[in-house]
């Protein structure tokens, strides 16, 4: 018994545990709000495409910007915190830095 309790308290504890929190940066490529993804082209090459919810702080400068406002910044460089599960990149945070030189 009371090894069933160690085991269902480690899994449960386990299962709390948060997501470690990754950093990407790039070049913003698409947006599209409606189907709430973010497609970030990296400095290899490489299109990453982010999961946009609700709870995602997005930010250009010093204010926050909503999803049709990051419509419209293609081109521009951004900072992505994310976190991954299953495959599925989801974002925390989107900060646009400024637009990418060339």
């Amino acid at each position: 018994m009371l090894l069933l309790c160690a085991v269902v308290t480690s899994v449960a504890a386990a299962q709390s545990t948060p997501a470690t929190t990754l950093r990407l940066r790039g070049t913003i490529e698409k947006c599209d709000a409606s189907a709430r993804t973010l497609s970030v082209s990296t400095s290899k090459g490489d299109t990453v495409q982010f999961l946009l919810p609700s709870t995602t702080r997005i930010r250009q400068g010093g204010r926050e910007i909503d999803l049709s406002g990051l419509e419209k910044l293609a081109g521009y460089r951004a900072d992505v915190h994310y976190w991954e599960s299953g495959g599925r990149k989801t974002a925390e945070s989107v900060h646009v830095i400024g637009k990418t030189k060339g």
